[in-house]
């Protein structure tokens, strides 16, 4: 059984990665952020969010003791932070100034392992911050790039042991590697890991000669071999032997079918009994990888699974979501449904319970008791102690006076912003102010939501469902033939944007911006809109930006660029400044 314990709804962009730490979960965004958030209570730690990169953050990683935190960016940085304090301990930097998409920590967290969008590992001594050499730790000879791959390096894995690295590409095929001396030599080669790209891969932390209680068999006593998981986008997810002495050798174990869409990410739980799936089809999927089950099915994400975390009990599963959201979900052997006591709830007021013999449909909905809400009158009809009362379902019972002191109606509920509630209201925790903007969105986008016609939901459906490329051309398309539903969709879906005229909108990470008047680069609000020769739309400081830095591929798709031409999109441009004007 699994309960959905906990929603976290603090990014403004897609939830790339999500990791664990015995005490801290760590998120990170295409926002440029890194998230902190305490196990268990599931509160955003005080030095939370960390900022640091100038492009959004593809993946993060504890180490062994989980003391540090290494995050990689687009930016083509490695960041390491003290996971306690927060504080930004070093920056690495790619020799090639190119963007990283992956990083990991070795499991004695004495390497640390980077791939990069242009093919490349890249290993550092993780106590001395030097690249490594191929006569071993630290400065004793000329740094190595591992010429690894032709494409982008989209995961990358150490054996339990440390000794060996495993790398996975776009093309997907696989590679191992030497990982404790960065030797620039390729030890075995899988030509078709994955028909359609590897997107990520992880080994067994008990399988095989992970665990040292395992049998030798008498006939090969020096035989060595672990299992490996990687899934990639032909919807599969595959296990593999990875025998490493005598030899080198990576044997397909079994397929795993479930997923109907890419897979984006895989997770073995601590003690190695249980694997997570993530999938653009909007579901996880646990696993039982020595029979190859299927235990259970998560559902109820709106958009694509994009990461899976196991904590380091086993207790909880994080999956993140193109949605913005990471959700929690407490895990349990046996059909039994285990409540959660003292559980953080979401603003939604139910529970998704999933089954474990019937995975692929929830089997009911558990209700949670909060104190009735008048959501049948329109916010601005509230009174002052419906507002009051909205605040103790939220557990925000002791600014109630605060609020009734200053005669807070429905109306100027809509109006508090995080100054007003600062300055004005008094409340000095961050994490209460964004409790409460949070929850003030969420009135307004259920009052929107219910006012709005089926047409706009089939819009959003069909929206979801088109390839990127199609995206960033869809409010052009749909403004030229329903003038009048664009209109509608743009006032139900966008920000609350103060402009004056010929100023540069801006919106905050609480702000609902429609995803295609973003840069795919900077995640900020386009000004000057221009189409690529990739076909994609970029704000023409960031792809200039881009570009004079010597990269000259696509930031969306690794693909080397036809041209440096950049043309302007002026129907996009127009889109955008109608819809903040109106505001």
């Amino acid at each position: 059984m699994a309960t959905l314990e906990h929603t976290i709804a603090s990014h403004a962009s897609d939830v790339n990665w999500v990791t664990f730490s015995s005490t801290v979960l760590a998120s990170c965004s295409g926002d440029k952020t890194v998230r902190l958030w305490e196990v268990g209570t599931w509160a955003e730690l005080p030095c939370s969010p960390l900022l640091g990169h100038s492009y959004p953050v593809h993946c993060c990683c504890f180490s062994s003791f989980g003391t540090q935190l290494a995050t990689c960016s687009t930016d083509g940085t490695i960041n390491l932070w003290g996971s306690k304090s927060g504080q930004r301990l070093t920056t690495l930097a790619h020799p090639r100034n190119n963007g990283m998409r992956t990083v990991s920590f070795s499991p004695d967290s004495n390497v640390l392992v980077a791939g990069s969008v242009d093919g490349t590992l890249v290993l550092w001594d993780a106590y001395t911050k030097e690249m490594l050499s191929p006569q071993g730790l630290g400065p004793h000879g000329p740094a190595v790039v591992i010429e690894a791959h032709d494409t982008s390096i989209c995961a990358c894995a150490f054996t339990p042991d440390g000794n060996f690295l495993l790398s996975g590409s776009m093309e997907g095929n696989m590679k191992l590697w030497d990982g404790r001396y960065g030797n620039n030599k390729c030890l075995y080669y899988l030509a078709e890991g994955h028909d359609l790209g590897v997107t990520c891969c992880v080994f067994s932390p008990t399988f095989g000669s992970a665990n040292p209680d395992n049998p030798v068999p008498e006939t090969q006593p020096r035989m060595q071999y672990f299992m490996l998981a990687s899934c990639g986008a032909d919807m599969l997810v595959k296990l593999w032997d990875v025998h490493v002495s005598p030899g080198y050798d990576m044997r397909l174990r079994v397929n795993l079918q479930g997923h109907s869409a890419t897979v984006n990410a895989c997770a073995f739980s601590p003690d190695g009994k249980r694997l997570a799936s993530g999938s653009v089809d909007r579901a996880a999927i646990v696993w039982n990888p020595l029979t190859g089950e299927k235990l259970y099915m998560l559902t109820g994400h709106p958009r694509c699974v994009t990461t899976v975390a196991f904590s380091l009990d086993g207790m909880y599963l994080a999956t993140g979501c193109m949605d913005r959201t990471v959700r929690i979900w407490r895990l349990a052997d046996g059909p039994a449904v285990i409540p959660v006591q003292g559980a953080s709830k979401t603003d939604s007021q139910t529970e998704m319970l999933v089954d474990v013999q019937d995975a692929a449909t929830p089997i009911r909905t558990q209700e949670t008791t909060e104190p009735a809400q008048p959501k049948s009158k329109p916010l601005s009809d509230w009174s002052v102690e419906e507002v009051c009362s909205w605040l103790r379902g939220k557990g925000l019972e002791h600014h109630v006076e605060t609020f009734r002191e200053n005669e807070i109606d429905g109306n100027e509920l809509k109006q508090l912003t995080n100054e007003t509630l600062s300055k004005d209201l008094g409340i000095a925790a961050l994490g209460q102010r964004n409790k409460i903007l949070r929850g003030i969105k969420a009135l307004q986008e259920s009052e929107s939501s219910s006012t709005s016609g089926q047409a706009q939901a089939n819009l959003a459906a069909l929206a979801s469902a088109l390839p990127p490329q199609l995206m960033q051309n869809l409010p052009a398309l749909v403004s030229t033939f329903a003038p009048s539903l664009m209109a509608n969709m743009a006032q139900s879906t966008g920000p609350t944007v103060t402009t004056s005229k010929g100023a540069t909108p801006q919106a905050s990470s609480d702000d609902k911006v429609p995803d295609e008047y973003l840069c795919p680069i900077s995640r900020e609000i386009m000004v000057d809109p221009v189409i690529a020769s990739d076909g994609y739309t970029y704000e023409r400081k960031s792809i200039e930006s881009w570009l004079q830095k010597g990269k000259m591929t696509s930031p969306m798709t690794n693909a080397l660029l036809p041209n440096m031409n950049l043309t302007p999109n002026r129907m996009l441009k127009m889109l955008i400044q109608r819809h903040f004007g109106g505001q």
